[in-house]
């Protein structure tokens, strides 16, 4: 065969593996310098007087040769380094196109393009199902050493990779030296304490006289920036201990100590340069600087402790044991649930309950304990289950005109949200002092929201909203937390936010029994069967108001004013 016209193609019964992409690389290569020789001859061989034709096809041939051996080469080094296999098979590609380019040039036949036939040859059924378990075998060797080397799956691993991203960006911003993180390590062992203007570390727990002093002025700095929260006693001892704040800032600080200032005079220089302004007084940024910075707000919300698989492993062996008694097990001190039919047949005199004891069988417990009513799935993710039942709010005619002066969009959110109707918890302070605390306290950027609703935003919790949108349009059967099957929690936890909106603790509402959860204030059934749909009741006639409203001059309506009802 001419060298011109290629080697045989390889066989193309089989898909290309990677030890057969490399040979149709070192092919492809082969026939791109074959093509190069050609046209390098034809203009040795030319014997007219002008022969810049052919040596521009000459230049081209060499070029696209040249192409195909780099590609070949980058192909042949792939397993050296460590490169993923499309990777290889562009590669490959990349020769076979610059192999077809070079013989188009030298005017040869182009036999290149059979090694681009094989190349989009695909897999079979069964060759295919081969790859894919192999690649899957593969994964799970590489996540089994992964495993044993971290002791963490794939998921806390990532989780521990992006705690070092944000570690990496929020701790510099801190401002802070070794001994900021030292003063939160004594928090940390719940022994530091403040008396006479010293912060001290205890000896043990509950001894609060003498122990090692601790930095006072690093202590005062991160208390006033909301790291450290104290408890005082009646001696005039405050307790300190780790905030929520204070607890990620340390851990992300000793994921990144590369971010710690050497000295307190290069950290507070830091400081300066993050937070002074050039219109200020030189005063004014000398005091700013001795403050620390919050945690930014990013790194507080995403950053999770990793979780090993051994602790994962202790955590399901206590749910294992928790879902084992919510199920009916065997509680101690906790009476077993029994069927309602079994409860009303029981015996009521002592006499007979005497008789049935014994006459019942040794195994009359055991049998009553397996077959107890069991809680449903949703019940035991659920404990909230039975009716909450809370005062409904009655509209005043004014409070429906301010009501219906709502913009649609912002009525259709308060509608979602049961801010149509809430209802306010008993509170020491006065509306009046509320209003002014909301009006001169709060910061401007919770205005907007604030004022956008009838009754305001984010003076709401959970436990005060209204009714549902369901049960304000006399569709009962339809009512949100009869679709839920139960109230919508809000996990008793909420964020307090400073002045400039960074979150500076948790806040944890609600710690006696009764729920800080929304469910509707309708006293229609929220459980058993679903009411029938009825038609709506003739509205009642409300009370008169005791003194005519002001006349609205800050909106006209123009168009027809909708009935009384038809909010509802």
């Amino acid at each position: 065969m001419n060298e011109t016209q290629g080697t045989p193609a390889p066989d193309t019964s089989t898909p290309p593996e990677p030890q057969q992409l490399l040979r149709i690389a070192r092919t492809a290569a082969e026939l791109a310098v074959a093509a190069a020789d050609h046209a390098t001859e034809a203009v040795c061989r030319s014997r007219s007087g002008s022969t810049s034709r052919l040596e521009e096809v000459m230049h081209t041939a060499h070029t696209h040769a040249v192409e195909a051996e780099k590609c070949a080469g980058w192909a042949a080094g792939w397993e050296t380094d460590d490169t993923a296999e499309y990777v290889l098979h562009r590669y490959v590609t990349s020769a076979v196109d610059a192999a077809i380019r070079a013989q188009s040039a030298a005017g040869v036949e182009v036999t290149a393009t059979v090694l681009h036939s094989q190349l989009e040859q695909p897999p079979t059924a069964q060759e295919h199902a081969e790859r894919e378990s192999e690649r899957r075998r593969e994964e799970a060797e590489e996540e089994a050493a992964e495993r044993a080397a971290t002791g963490m799956d794939k998921d806390n691993r990532h989780q521990a990779r992006m705690n070092d991203y944000y570690a990496e960006s929020a701790v510099p911003q801190l401002g802070w030296t070794a001994g900021h993180v030292r003063v939160l390590e004594a928090a940390e062992t719940g022994r530091l304490y403040w008396r006479d203007k010293q912060a001290r570390q205890a000896a043990r727990h509950g001894q609060w006289e003498g122990g090692r002093r601790v930095s006072s002025e690093r202590t005062r700095a991160l208390y006033g920036a909301r790291f450290l929260i104290g408890a005082r006693r009646d001696d005039g001892t405050r307790i300190l201990a780790l905030s929520p704040m204070g607890q990620v800032a340390l851990e992300l600080a000793r994921l990144h100590p590369e971010g710690l200032y050497a000295t307190d005079q290069e950290a507070y220089q830091a400081r300066y340069d993050q937070v002074a302004k050039r219109y200020q007084r030189s005063d004014d940024k000398k005091a700013a600087a001795r403050r620390l910075p919050p945690l930014y707000d990013g790194a507080l919300r995403f950053y999770r402790r990793p979780v090993t698989l051994a602790e994962q492993e202790l955590q399901a062996q206590r749910d294992a044991a928790e879902q084992w008694e919510d199920e009916g097990g065997c509680c101690p001190g906790v009476q077993t649930p029994r069927p309602a039919a079994e409860v009303a047949a029981e015996p009521t005199t002592p006499a007979a309950r005497r008789s049935v004891t014994a006459a019942a069988p040794a195994g009359q417990e055991l049998l009553r304990r397996l077959f107890a009513p069991r809680r449903t799935p949703e019940q035991a993710r659920d404990p909230l289950r039975t009716v909450i039942r809370r005062p409904r709010r009655a509209l005043t005619p004014q409070e429906r005109e301010i009501v219906q002066d709502v913009p649609l969009l912002t009525l259709q959110g308060a509608l979602i949200m049961g801010l149509v109707d809430p209802v306010p918890n008993v509170s020491p302070m006065p509306e009046t002092d509320g209003a002014w605390v909301r009006e001169h306290v709060w910061p401007d950027h919770v205005q907007p929201t604030e004022q956008r609703y009838p009754w305001g935003f984010r003076r709401w919790s959970m436990c005060e909203r209204g009714v549902c949108w369901n049960c304000l349009s006399k569709r009962c059967d339809l009512c949100v937390h009869r679709q839920k099957g139960g109230p919508d929690v809000d996990d008793n936890k909420d964020w307090v936010h400073g002045p400039t909106g960074h979150v500076v603790a948790q806040l944890i509402l609600r710690t006696d029994d009764a729920p800080c959860v929304w469910w509707c204030r309708c006293p229609c059934a929220k459980d058993g069967p679903a009411p029938s749909r009825k038609p709506a009741p003739a509205p009642t006639p409300e009370p008169a108001p005791k003194e005519i409203p002001p006349a609205r001059t800050t909106r006209r309506r123009t168009a027809e004013r909708p009935s009384q009802d038809a909010l509802f």
